[in-house]
């Protein structure tokens, strides 16, 4: 008989619990991906002749080095690739009589350049990292 009592107690507390649960299974809706706005492209990559790229827009340059000789230009710029994950270009600067060691690709905004300087910054051997504002 206390066997007995024990089945139907248990019993009950079963009916009661799955009574509480809502009678309608629910339903999966169907996921909808919306893809993620892709930002526009604010860089721009320079030609292989060196040279500045003419455009109608103003743009920024991250510098990270200018050197009176060819030779020692290099020797910074491949240290610098060992360092950073950036591309690094050197070219001759007449305007500056020097040759220049800057971060490839070029930027559309100033807050992207500032935001790639103030990083290389960081570093103790960029820390005299610069912008130059290209208007052509």
């Amino acid at each position: 008989m206390k066997t007995f009592s024990y089945f139907i107690l248990i019993l009950s507390g079963a009916l009661i619990i799955s009574s509480c649960t809502p009678s309608e299974e629910t339903v999966k809706k169907e996921e909808v991906y919306v893809f993620d706005e892709i930002p526009s492209d604010n860089t721009i990559t320079p030609p292989v002749t060196g040279e500045y790229p003419t455009l109608a827009e103003t743009y920024y340059v991250v510098q990270i080095g200018a050197f009176t000789t060819k030779d020692r230009a290099e020797s910074f710029a491949d240290k610098s690739r060992k360092q950073l994950l950036n591309e690094i270009s050197i070219t001759y600067s007449e305007r500056v009589s020097l040759y220049v060691v800057q971060i490839v690709p070029f930027y559309k905004s100033r807050q992207e350049a500032e935001l790639v300087r103030n990083n290389l910054r960081e570093i103790s051997d960029f820390s005299d990292a610069w912008i130059i504002t290209i208007n052509k």
